[in-house]
């Protein structure tokens, strides 16, 4: 008799549950603060307080959709927690409860309005490794090429740019798409969502051969110097340049400049100053001119 007794003794004891709040449109309205639990004093006997008490993952659903306006840019709800005990009770299993008291006074939850801010995805920080005799032909292309993200005002205010996550594409042998992420500097923001967490790089390739093509060397003086001798008077310029232009790519399609500032050293550096966009430089030779003044 003493153990029935014990087991049948009611008592008072809390119990938290998840609170969502039903009726929001997220679509117009991004949560800025709310409260994701509700704590409950259940009075039980023994038994149903036991049982009652493994059932942690229970859900509490209000509806708030008639609370919000429509014409707001941000909305605060304090909801009497009293009014929606009835609420609360048909969606609880109230066998062996006697009573069942809502422990906060108040349930809030904070609205803002949604605003939109477009970003082009920065790739500074992607890496493009290729191989063999393969570089990258022109530029690469993003898309989506504009990414959205909606939010509060004041939490958009925060985002300057969208960048994909520091990575290296590898072994690129052909051209080719490429999925990488974004950076998720918004998930620091709990109002802010994004068009979509990643985009997709097409990386235009060219298979590049080597060629070499000999060019005069200009030069440019300082008001002290009338003329120079120089020693060779042009010099090889070693490049790569894609497979199918080879035959179209010619001497006059490069510049080289060199430059004198004083006559304190009989030598000067030669430096390419014009060349086809999709050509790549690999060395001049030689690298550096001898020279003579001619006074």
């Amino acid at each position: 008799m003493w153990v029935v007794s014990s087991m049948s003794e009611r008592k008072a004891y809390r119990e938290s549950y998840k609170l969502i709040f039903d009726g929001i449109d997220t679509a117009r309205y991004a949560v800025t603060s709310i409260d994701s639990t509700i704590a409950l004093e259940l009075t039980s006997n023994g038994f149903y307080a036991f049982r009652r008490g493994i059932k942690k993952n229970h859900i509490v659903h209000i509806g708030v959709a008639s609370k919000i306006g429509s014409d707001k840019n941000a909305i605060q709800l304090a909801l009497k927690a009293d009014d929606y005990s009835d609420v609360i009770r048909s969606q609880l299993d109230m066998r062996g409860v006697s009573d069942l008291k809502i422990v906060d006074d108040v349930l809030t939850i904070t609205l803002a309005k949604r605003e939109c801010k477009a970003f082009v995805p920065r790739i500074d920080d992607v890496d493009f490794q290729f191989e063999g005799m393969v570089g990258l032909c022109g530029e690469p292309r993003i898309s989506p090429d504009t990414v959205y993200l909606y939010g509060s005002s004041e939490s958009l205010a925060q985002i300057e740019a969208l960048y994909a996550s520091q990575q290296t594409l590898q072994h690129i042998r052909m051209s080719g798409k490429y999925r990488v992420k974004l950076r998720p500097d918004w998930q620091k923001y709990p109002d802010l969502r994004i068009s979509t967490p990643s985009i997709d790089i097409f990386v235009p390739v060219e298979v590049f051969t080597e060629k070499a093509v000999t060019v005069p060397v200009e030069y440019t003086v300082n008001d002290n110097i009338k003329r120079l001798q120089l020693y060779p008077s042009s010099v090889t310029v070693n490049c790569l340049v894609p497979r199918k232009d080879y035959a179209a790519i010619q001497a006059a399609d490069f510049r080289v400049l060199a430059t004198i500032d004083s006559d304190s050293s009989n030598y000067i550096r030669p430096v390419v100053t014009r060349f086809p966009a999709d050509v790549r430089i690999k060395s001049i030779s030689p690298s550096q001119i001898q020279y003579i003044i001619i006074k």
